[in-house]
């Protein structure tokens, strides 16, 4: 039982791990093919991934939970 619940979080952890390499990948592409007016994609990919390393590795939502 406890194996299988770690096997899904480290899954999670990996996915969003891979969605971040993805998309840091697709900033760069983008930051260094368009001359101007790349600042609002860049900005916005940014605050995904900000919000991703928030929800996902530091763990922010259990701030707010009640305690069992």
């Amino acid at each position: 039982m406890h194996s299988r619940h770690l096997e899904v979080k480290l899954r999670l952890g990996f996915k969003v791990f891979a969605t971040l390499t993805a998309l840091k990948i697709i900033e760069y592409v983008v930051g260094t093919s368009i001359n101007r007016g790349a600042w609002p994609y860049l900005s916005m990919m940014a605050v995904v991934g900000a919000w991703a390393i928030l929800h996902y590795f530091m763990h922010i939502p259990q701030l707010w939970r009640r305690k069992e």
